[in-house]
């Protein structure tokens, strides 16, 4: 390897480790709901700890990040948030009784870990659903959607998982994930086509 490669690899490898020492000092200040020069330095010093004891797979980044699709996922999370959550604050107070929940599983394009992860995270945060297992092999999430008691109720759950996937991919996957978008632009045509 030149000189140069080395050194831009050992660059990158600066720039990844920062990014998740401060991703792990982020986490812990929102587990503490709270910014004081205790939290924070603890959580330094755990987040160095942690990345120096325990072996971590390496988080490969794909190196590019679309402002604009960045801009159009936080929005469309907004969005959905609160429309979630004022449809689920709404089963609380209305006569009818909830429809049974649905366990879903779907076949996601992406194979980096790391959009996987901000996928499950996404769903997750959106009230009315939550992650219940994954495959990481396979790219399989595996969801648990309240009030999800017809065919169309489990299209739009699905519907919903993979536009997340989509937002995701376009505003910082890789060229691998894009390409994977660009040869599966309907999943659930293809389902419903006969391939799983």
């Amino acid at each position: 390897m030149s000189p140069n490669r080395a050194r831009m690899s050992r660059g990158r490898g600066i720039v990844q480790q920062f990014v998740l020492l401060v991703s792990l000092v982020l986490l812990w200040l929102m587990l503490w709901d709270s910014i004081t020069v205790l939290t924070v330095v603890s959580g330094i010093v755990l987040a160095f700890l942690v990345t120096r004891i325990f072996y971590l797979p390496p988080v490969v980044l794909s190196g590019r990040f679309n402002v604009w699709h960045g801009a159009v996922f936080a929005l469309w999370f907004l969005y959905s948030v609160l429309h979630a959550s004022i449809e689920v604050a709404w089963y609380a107070f209305r006569r009818r009784a909830v429809g049974a929940g649905s366990v879903i599983a779907c076949d996601l394009r992406t194979s980096s870990d790391l959009v996987l992860t901000l996928i499950a995270d996404t769903a997750s945060l959106i009230p009315g659903s939550i992650i219940i297992d994954s495959d990481r092999a396979m790219g399989i999430l595996y969801l648990h959607f309240l009030d999800c008691d017809s065919e169309e109720k489990l299209h739009q759950a699905k519907a919903q998982v993979y536009h997340i996937e989509e937002l995701l991919i376009r505003t910082l996957g890789s060229a691998r994930d894009l390409g994977a978008l660009r040869a599966r632009p309907d999943p659930l045509g293809e389902v419903e086509g006969g391939r799983a």
